[in-house]
């Protein structure tokens, strides 16, 4: 698990806890991250994702105090400190396996959240305040876990706007399809695929160079003319994973 944080996630995840701790008191049971800060080999820090677990609903002053630390945040630790990807979530709904509701905004479910499970059950997760995350955070099983991956794949098809993120986004799809393991960086997954699949080589590297902020006018080119083509190899490769898996 990855404990050497930059010096601006260790400020931005400390102004956190201690205004969600202020602000909530005895209504907080814990707040656990997880996502590409707690992976070694996850390139450059785009968000910090986290989990705030509630013992009770939230009042309306609280909701607003919340709201308004986001909006503070972004403001005091830019660009990072406006990237805090959040989801505050009641106790007895993280102890199930159904996506439970954001409690800042109802009409949000985190519809990941059987992967979200799978890396703190895989001890991908730091506790930033609070009791052991394995108390509450159930283990999903591979049903769910494809399930949620499908969701992620229904995601990239409405963003193809942003062509780097779907490109290494389509890469852990497709790891955690074929390795049957969804606890896996962007960037990792990145790498893998561009071995596993050279003629996609030069695509998937334009994509981790643009996250890098590396990239040239050709990456941006490469990325725009070869993304649509990319996304037709990865369903048709899963589609041949699930006939693989579907029993005789």
């Amino acid at each position: 698990m990855k404990t050497d944080f930059s010096d601006q996630v260790s400020a931005i995840t400390q102004a956190f806890v201690d205004e969600v701790t202020a602000v909530l008191d005895a209504k907080l049971y814990g707040i656990y991250m997880y996502g590409a800060t707690v992976f070694p080999d996850a390139g450059p820090i785009q968000d910090i994702d986290c989990h705030v677990i509630l013992n009770e609903r939230l009042s309306v002053n609280e909701r607003a105090a919340l709201l308004k630390l986001h909006q503070d945040l972004a403001v005091r630790y830019p660009p990072l400190g406006g990237e805090i990807d959040a989801y505050f979530v009641l106790l007895d709904a993280a102890k199930g396996f159904s996506s439970p509701q954001h409690q800042l905004d109802m009409k949000i479910f985190d519809s990941s959240w059987a992967l979200h499970c799978a890396h703190v059950r895989a001890g991908r997760y730091v506790t930033l305040w609070g009791a052991d995350p394995l108390e509450v955070f159930p283990t999903p099983s591979w049903t769910d876990v494809a399930l949620a991956l499908e969701g992620e794949l229904d995601y990239v098809r409405s963003h193809l706007c942003y062509p780097a993120y779907c490109i290494l986004n389509l890469c852990r799809i497709v790891y955690s399809h074929s390795e049957k393991n969804p606890v896996v960086s962007k960037n990792f997954s990145g790498l893998w695929a561009s071995e596993r699949f050279p003629q996609w080589n030069s695509l998937i590297e334009a994509a981790m160079r643009f996250y890098s902020k590396e990239h040239s006018e050709e990456d941006v080119r490469l990325l725009g003319e070869q993304l649509n083509d990319f996304l037709v190899f990865v369903e048709e490769y899963l589609g041949r994973i699930r006939e693989d898996d579907t029993p005789n």
